[in-house]
Parts: structure tokens; sequence; C-alpha cells
């Protein structure tokens, strides 16, 4: 009996699913509880089978035993519990005593929204040599997304030092701000501005301004391909050469792809064709691959390329940077 007992007051004290409901258009019947839904696909997390996607055009009727926080299409937001309303509908019951509200299901856009959140990195590596040469460098590179279902702000710096026996012989840096807007899950315009400065390319500060469209190639958690062509206003400010602007473009290309053993791999392709000289352009491309340590903690390894068609005189076409950096996501 008294095993018996404790058996009962272990399983009494377990975390049980909420007993909600969900029926689809086939008949079939799922209790469990409502995490959400977004994307047209409803999170419901059950006993036995795990945590499911369902695609919302195929749910009946649903059911909860708490509160839900709703999102219509018109932007309304309500908070009840949900119930089963005339064909078709939802009946949204709150706390207060006004009568339950009921909407078409096909007017839900999401349940339980996540509020909108900043997300980036930071990544650090440093690298330092004794001996015949004394070299020290540091890149810092920094990220940050904001992303909603139609649209989404990114913000990038990256940041290269280097110095050999006590003299400076790297120092720029690279900015980004874009924004972009999502006419559908595939299509969107972007508006950027983009920062250059190279002390060793007498490059005080090149602007880029451009605006353009993008094409979402394919975006799951395994795969993403991106493309995006525009129009760009150049400005170079040059510490010692004559300032110049002109007329460009941009054509920007980024892959991602997951790798076995938990790998992933990045690539950001960026050109920047001139309209006034054809032979003056640049590339700007940053590849890398990575993998989580866990903890929001991240190793990767990578190579930065930055090639000038016609550099000023006496410099090279190209630098090439390669890294091994630690990083850390939130």
């Amino acid at each position: 009996m008294r095993i018996r007992a404790l058996l009962l007051a272990g399983l009494l004290s377990m975390p049980a699913l909420a007993d909600d409901e969900v029926t689809l258009k086939n008949g079939d019947k799922l209790t469990g509880k409502v995490v959400g839904m977004a994307g047209g696909r409803l999170v419901f997390e059950t006993p036995h089978s795990g945590t499911l996607k369902i695609d919302w055009v195929q749910i009946a009727t649903l059911k909860t035993d708490g509160k839900v926080k709703v999102r219509l299409a018109t932007g309304e937001m309500l908070d009840g519990k949900l119930s089963a309303g005339e064909a078709g509908r939802l009946k949204i019951e709150s706390e207060a005593p006004a009568a339950p509200v009921e909407v078409d299901l096909g007017k839900v856009t999401h349940l339980n929204e996540p509020p909108t959140q900043w997300h980036g990195s930071v990544d650090v590596a440093a690298r330092a040599t004794d001996g015949n040469t004394h070299t020290k460098g540091l890149l810092v590179a920094i990220e940050g997304t904001r992303e909603t279902e139609v649209d989404k702000f990114t913000l990038r710096a990256l940041w290269k030092y280097a110095e050999t026996r006590g003299e400076i012989t790297e120092r720029n840096a690279y900015g980004l701000g874009k924004y972009q807007y999502f006419f559908t899950d595939q299509f969107y315009a972007y508006a950027g501005v983009e920062l250059f400065t190279d002390k060793f390319k007498d490059l005080r500060l090149r602007t880029v301004v451009s605006a353009g469209g993008g094409w979402q190639v394919w975006k799951s958690e395994d795969w993403e391909f991106a493309a995006e062509a525009g129009i760009a206003w150049f400005d170079n400010d040059f510490r010692d050469g004559k300032d110049e602007s002109h007329l460009g473009g941009r054509l920007s290309l980024r892959g991602r792809v997951a790798l076995p053993l938990g790998f992933e791999f990045v690539d950001d392709f960026t050109w920047y064709p001139n309209f006034d000289d054809t032979a003056d352009w640049q590339i700007h491309n940053e590849a890398a691959i990575g993998r989580s340590l866990g903890g929001g903690w991240t190793l990767k390894i990578g190579w930065i390329l930055d090639f000038d068609n016609e550099p000023p005189s006496g410099l090279e076409e190209y630098d090439n940077t390669y890294f091994a950096a630690l990083g850390y996501r939130f």
C-alpha cells in the first residue's frame, strides 16, 4: 500500500498538459496544449506524439482550458478561453462579464504571439605572434535583427585592427543598416545604408545608400537562400585623393546551410557596380562555418574578402582576412 500511495502521489505531482482539444476537418481529435499559432501553423503539444505543427486550414474546431491571446487580421487583440462557435468560427470567452466574441477561423493570424524582440550575436577573434614577427590583431563582428512576419530590421558592424612591431598595419570597419518589407513570404522591398572606412586605402568614409527588391528563394531550418538587387548612390570621402560620388548598383546573395554534427555554413556576397565607370567595382564577401557550443556560445572560422577592381595607386586589389572567433548569441 505504501508503494502504491507513493506512485499515486508521484503521478499526481507530475506536470500535466492542459485539456485543450483540436478537431480536424477529417474528424480526428487531439488533446494536449495549445502553444501558439503563426505563419498559418498551429503548434500543439501532445502527451504521446510530442509537439505537432498543424496547418491552420485543416482545423475545424479548437477548445482550450486556459486563456489564449488571439490576434486577428485586422490587428485587433483578444484574450480568453477558446471554444467552438458556429461552423467555421471560434468563440473567445474573456473574464469580463461581456458576452463571448465569435470570429471566423480564417481571420485569426496568431495565437499567443510572442513580443517582437531583437536577437543577435557578438563574435571576437584575437591573434598574436612573437619571435621573428611581432603581430597583434583583433576582429569584432556584431549583428542584431528584429523580425516580424511582414518586416525585418538588420544592423551589422565589423571592425578589424592589427599592428606589427608596434606599427598599425590594418584598421578598417564596415557597417550596415537595412530594412526589409515583405509583400509575400518570398518577395520584399529593402532600403539600406552601408559604411566603409579603411586607413590604408585612403578611404575616410564610403557611404552607400541603396534601395531595391529581394527574393527569399528558400528559407527553412536547414536551408536559406536569398537574392537582392537595387540602385545605389556612392559617396567616397578620401583622406588624400579627390572625393567623388556616383550612381551604381548593389547585388547581394545570401546562403545558409546546416551541415552534419551541428555545423552551419553562411555566406554573404555583395557586388557594387559603378554605372559611371564599369571598370570601377567592388566586392565584399563574408563566409564562415560555425557550431553552437551550448549556452548561447559559438565557435566560428571564416574568411572575409574586400576586392576593389580599381584600387588607389600602390595598393593591392584585394584584402583577405582569415579568422577563428568565439561568439555569443542572444
